[in-house]
């Protein structure tokens, strides 16, 4: 078999993928772009630069002279049975960091498989690399969305099956103006934050008046804000009786959606920073929030 015709037909189909010249992947791995020509003309590179060379392409040395072995592709059930092992013996061993990292990468390597591309880095690597730079990848298709972050120190994953009526909820919601009016207000947005923020005594119940004196909020705004921050679950309220007389008493609920919801703001706000990597796939013929019609 002649093995410098397939590493040069590989080594140019890689190095393409990779977008590189040829100057540049000679610069990479210590040679010229006249080397990496001769190579991919059926030259064959020195034996010790084929580990550097297969590290710069993103590949194997195996897979470089096409000598890797047919993989047993798992089927779902065994994919989800390695998977839960794995997660559940981390989790005994107390290494949540792993398994969240292992969940953001398998989600991404299946969002990149629908691409159709072949990029071996992990997806911590890419962030590391592309340091403070917006960075998405995001499938748009008829049956749902998927929307990845790789912005340093923002990583962030949405999935979303395009149930039927979904458009119709989102976009049939009254209380759009009611919450974001709460956020857009800097009190109100300061009384969220805290509730979500601040240690009080586990359970500890307070008056509206003592809730606005920790906020720092005067009392006539803060009994403007109460009803909506109530009505958002940052607050509970309770009726209390006190010799044959009512009060209100409030204490703070853990309100798991703000952090998402936060989260996709810091986004949308900071979108402005152009995406210096970004993967896209659209295949949908549906407007994102077009309603289907019966």
């Amino acid at each position: 078999m002649d093995y410098s015709q397939i590493i040069g037909k590989n080594i140019a189909e890689f190095r393409k993928g990779k977008a590189l010249t040829q100057e540049q992947l000679g610069e990479a791995v210590g040679v010229t772009g006249q080397a990496v020509s001769k190579w991919e003309n059926g030259g064959m590179p020195d034996a010790y630069l084929l580990p550097e060379l297969a590290k710069t392409l993103g590949v194997s040395i195996d897979r470089l002279f096409e000598l890797e072995h047919k993989k047993h592709i798992p089927t779902p059930d065994e994919l989800l049975e390695l998977v839960g092992s794995y997660g559940f013996d981390r989790l005994q061993a107390n290494d949540g960091e792993a398994v969240f990292k292992l969940i953001f990468e398998m989600i991404f390597r299946l969002n990149y498989s629908a691409f159709k591309c072949d990029d071996c880095r992990s997806v911590w690597d890419i962030i590391d690399e592309q340091e403070c730079v917006f960075q998405t990848s995001q499938l748009v298709l008829e049956e749902g969305t998927t929307y990845i972050s790789l912005v340093k120190d923002m990583p962030y994953i949405c999935v979303t099956k395009d149930e039927p009526g979904l458009i119709d909820k989102l976009l049939d919601e009254k209380n759009y103006c009611e919450l974001f009016g709460l956020l857009s207000d800097p009190d109100g947005l300061k009384a969220a934050i805290f509730t979500q923020t601040a240690y009080l005594a586990g359970g500890a119940k307070y008056t509206a008046d003592k809730l606005a004196e920790k906020m720092q909020i005067q009392p006539e705004k803060f009994s403007e804000l109460l009803p909506l921050l109530v009505r958002f679950r940052f607050l509970a309220e309770e009726q209390l009786a006190v010799d044959e007389s009512e009060f209100k008493i409030y204490f703070i609920q853990q309100n798991n959606e703000f952090r998402p919801l936060l989260m996709t703001a810091w986004l949308l706000i900071n979108s402005n920073l152009r995406p210096s990597y970004h993967v896209y796939c659209q295949t949908r013929e549906t407007r994102l929030l077009e309603k289907r019609k019966a």
